[in-house]
């Protein structure tokens, strides 16, 4: 049996390896609950709860299956393991993985969307330049 320590650390490492961020990678662990604006330059990880907007605009976001967001993304690529409600939009690919819930609508360049996973809004593809 695994236990809790353990799936922390293997969720971890699963959205980092979805996600491949760079060492300056930030990381919203499972016991953070944020409500507000978040903004700023590097990749980011959610685990715990965010509610309100992310800007990470020429930088990767991934939700982690632990993760709850309400919240308006832009980022450069959008990984989804976890549950999200809002609005996004990827200069790149948006990735929604099985046992992602996602409801809102999301723009795009490409979307790749898993076996399993929910998705309940509106969809367009807007390749970049």
């Amino acid at each position: 049996m695994v236990g809790k320590s353990e799936d922390k650390r293997n969720d971890v490492k699963e959205a980092t390896r979805s996600s491949s961020p760079t060492p300056q990678a930030s990381l919203i662990s499972q016991s953070m609950v944020l409500e507000g604006e978040i903004s700023g330059q590097g990749d980011m990880v959610i685990q715990g709860r965010v509610q309100g907007r992310i800007s990470l605009e020429g930088n990767d976001l991934t939700i982690a299956r632990s993760g709850r967001v309400k919240a308006d993304i832009r980022a450069d690529n959008i990984n989804i393991q976890g549950t999200l409600e809002g609005r996004l939009q990827a200069a790149g690919k948006v990735t929604l993985h099985a046992e992602s819930s996602v409801s809102g609508d999301i723009t795009a360049g490409c979307i790749s969307i898993a076996e399993g996973a929910v998705f309940k809004g509106s969809l367009k593809i807007q390749p970049g330049p």
